[in-house]
């Protein structure tokens, strides 16, 4: 009898108190920052309460009141008894219908007496005050350890079925933990392909790119998987952020890098001063907003620059995965990265992946052909010098030179023998240095003015002696040049280097002078030694070589670019 006088009472104080009381459903509550008691915050009385809206209530640190209308929805007979789902940054208490019905951690006029609550919080409802319709809760909350100024500090109300509350809530996570998976996968593996010389630096982004996206994905899950405390919150938040901002910064210089785009640095550090601009904005959510929507824009912009210039790499693939990021983000910019953000990069993700491994396969294919061209040509190269009317002229000056001045034989066999030695150390690798190829073309001129009775000189300057080269590459301009010239006095020639800032980057520029001699004065052409270095370039710079020769009033000038 006295329980049900009970209940009674509280439904006609809950009638009471709602007839002017703003709900949920509407998106509003009632706020009072004064130190009122349970009674008198429980009552009727409207003096101190103020109306705002639910997702505007930050009252600070110290304990405040507030109590709304919240809906109970309908449910068949026998139905489990509904469940009330708070998601509030504070500890709290919280009375249904003026009944207590449960706490989370423990309300403190300081942050020493207050113990932080969880941020999510399920509680069952009584059964006798769980019919349908509107309900009053009431709350006293503090929030002394929030760590940063929240626009809101209520994040959720809501009654529902327990086990289908849980539910969702599990099965929310599903798909975005199955792509951080995916993503992770990919991120390890672009970086093995790094770690194993098998990629370069768009390679290294893309893996970096999947496990920024990767972070932030876990980051938005946390929450659920956790549960944590509140003063956690702030630490997720600005984890969060970070991620998103290494993702913003990743996805526009991946893109770069897979399309050779020109360098702008001012570009660049436009881009860069806007990303640091982000932190005098207001809130976590619009920073994350505004970065991720620059950095699609970029990303855009870069794609579009490749395909009008006719990039080669599928910069229409791209566009479509940016397209579709785009589409989700602009469906609700505010709320992308909790909800579409794992779909929309998983699917960007996806596209670039495709995209470069698609690059990586011509690359190699280009790599195959250029090293079979090189093995082939270098053969022809060295049958050439092993020609029979190259030994027999050997052979015949040498004869008569150890007959009449041994010590021009020893000085020739000393020399030829340097030649091919180091020819023949060489002659295997992809690049090597430029201080090993001097000593070759110095090998090969000593040989030659031993054959013809003078002397030649290679001069350089600007030389980096430890930049790569291709093996023989100017041991075989200075070939062509003593089959297209006769030289009967002493001759010299000239190496030089500079590095010039010209089109994705800084390139080495090599330009070779070969004097002008007796005979028909070609150097170029399309012969062996031509075609030896255009397969030697390509296969040591793919598609990233430049090669031009021509006469000039001082010789014949080839003129080879090639990365710095």
């Amino acid at each position: 009898m006295m329980s049900s006088i009970v209940i009674a009472g509280c439904l006609a104080l809950s009638l009471t108190v709602s007839a002017a009381m703003p709900s949920v459903r509407q998106g509003q509550v009632q706020v009072n920052t004064e130190a009122l008691t349970p009674e008198v915050a429980l009552s009727a009385d409207e003096r101190g309460w103020r109306t705002v809206p639910v997702d505007e209530v930050n009252e600070g640190a110290d304990p405040y009141w507030l109590r709304t209308q919240v809906d109970v929805p309908p449910r068949e007979a026998g139905a489990p008894t509904p469940a009330l789902i708070l998601s509030v940054l504070g500890a709290w208490e919280a009375w249904w219908d003026g009944r207590p019905l449960g706490s989370n951690g423990q309300v403190g006029r300081t942050a020493t007496e207050e113990v932080p609550g969880r941020v999510d919080v399920l509680l069952p409802l009584p059964p006798e005050l769980s019919t349908p319709g509107p309900h009053v809760l009431t709350m006293h909350i503090s929030a002394h350890r929030l760590g940063f100024q929240p626009v809101g500090t209520i994040h959720h109300v809501h009654v529902g079925e327990a086990a289908s509350l849980a539910q969702a809530r599990m099965l929310g996570l599903v798909p975005s933990l199955c792509m951080l998976g995916a993503l992770v996968l990919m991120g390890l593996y672009h970086l093995v392909r790094v770690r194993l010389s098998q990629g370069g630096l768009a390679t290294l982004l893309l893996g970096l790119l999947c496990f920024a996206a990767s972070a932030l994905i876990l980051l938005e899950a946390w929450r659920g998987l956790a549960n944590y405390p509140y003063p956690q919150h702030a630490l997720r938040l600005r984890l969060l952020a970070a991620a998103m901002l290494a993702v913003a910064a990743l996805l526009p210089a991946t893109v770069h890098a897979a399309f050779s785009e020109p360098r702008r640095w001012m570009r660049w550090l436009g881009l860069g001063l806007g990303l640091l601009s982000l932190a005098f904005v207001p809130g976590f959510d619009g920073k994350n907003t505004l970065a991720l929507g620059a950095s699609l824009v970029v990303s855009t912009v870069l794609c579009v620059r490749a395909w009008r210039r006719g990039e080669v790499g599928a910069p229409l693939g791209t566009l479509a995965g940016l397209g579709f990021a785009g589409t989700l983000f602009l469906l609700e910019p505010w709320g992308f990265s909790e909800r579409g953000f794992f779909l929309a990069f998983g699917g960007l993700l996806l596209c670039l992946t495709v995209v470069h491994a698609r690059q990586q396969r011509r690359q190699q294919e280009r790599l195959e052909s250029a090293t079979r061209a090189a093995e082939r040509l270098q053969l022809e190269l060295l049958k050439r010098s092993l020609q029979p009317h190259f030994l027999m002229n050997t052979l015949g000056a040498l004869s008569e030179w150890v007959e009449t001045e041994p010590a021009q034989a020893v000085r020739f066999i000393e020399a030829l023998g340097a030649a091919y030695r180091h020819l023949l150390a060489v002659s295997g690798e992809r690049t090597i240095p430029l201080a090993r190829e001097l000593e070759l073309c110095r090998a090969h001129l000593e040989v030659m003015g031993c054959r013809q009775g003078t002397s030649f000189h290679l001069e350089t300057e600007g030389v980096d002696l430890k930049a790569p080269v291709p093996p023989a590459l100017l041991h075989t301009l200075l070939e062509n040049a003593f089959s297209h010239n006769r030289y009967v006095s002493p001759h010299t020639f000239r190496l030089e280097s500079s590095v010039v800032a010209q089109g994705t980057g800084p390139r080495r520029r090599y330009v070779f002078l070969a004097p002008v001699g007796t005979g028909p004065g070609r150097g170029g052409g399309d012969g062996t030694g031509a075609r030896y270095l255009r397969a030697r370039l390509e296969e040591a710079f793919p598609g990233a070589w430049r090669l031009e020769d021509g006469p000039t009033a001082a010789g014949w000038l080839t003129r080879v670019e090639v990365p710095a």
